[in-house]
């Protein structure tokens, strides 16, 4: 009896070698594929996940009844677009009333209103301020789009790197927005009221 028992002794060592032999095998190949694994990709930059109402961009009221912006590309479209109409319409703005104010350059019409599409007057501006503005204009939107296309991952619309005083920050960023908004209202109902009335809004006596 205890002959049988010396002698299975050795072959149930054997079994549990050879198993153990096969379980180590099996994690070696379970490390080897992980390790073969392709790496996940980086996360997209935010210019190409963004969605109206995610809160990603400055001003994102959550309003686009339409939805003419459904998707992130469209959406950098029409952000990059208002952003450069709102930051011109705050220089209108404030360059409309002065104009008419101070009557800088002697450029007014005849009747006070400032030079424009509808009011006349832009043939009298010197060639050369078309000139300045045009390569200025040009100049910024290639800035632009070096941004837009450097691939940039944290680039968003109207990012142009340009920040001389450090203010930039996300109120900041609201506050561009929501008066560039105000501004474009405000420069369109400048131009309509002077082609409606034939009447200057800032006349050129106020400081007299």
């Amino acid at each position: 009896m205890l002959s049988l028992v010396s002698s299975a002794l050795p072959l149930t060592a054997g079994f549990v070698h050879v198993g153990s032999m096969a379980s180590r095998s099996t994690v070696r190949m379970q490390e080897a594929a992980v390790a073969e694994e392709p790496a996940p990709p980086p996360p997209l930059p935010k210019i190409k996940t963004m969605r109206v109402g995610d809160g990603t961009l400055a001003g994102d009221m959550n309003f686009d009844p339409l939805m003419i912006a459904d998707n992130s590309d469209k959406l950098a479209w029409y952000r990059e677009a208002e952003i450069k109409h709102a930051r011109l319409a705050m220089l209108a703005a404030f360059g409309w009333p002065i104009s008419e104010i101070t009557n800088f350059g002697k450029l007014l019409t005849t009747d006070g209103r400032a030079p424009s599409l509808l009011n006349g007057g832009l043939g009298d501006v010197n060639g050369v301020y078309w000139a300045a503005v045009a390569g200025l204009a040009i100049y910024w939107e290639s800035q632009g789009l070096d941004k837009q296309f450097g691939k940039k991952d944290d680039y968003l619309p109207g990012m142009l790197g340009f920040d001389p005083l450090g203010a930039d920050s996300p109120s900041m960023r609201n506050a561009e927005i929501t008066n560039g908004r105000v501004a474009m209202v405000a420069i369109t109902v400048f131009a309509l009221e002077e082609a409606v009335t034939k009447a200057a809004i800032f006349p050129v006596n106020l400081l007299q």
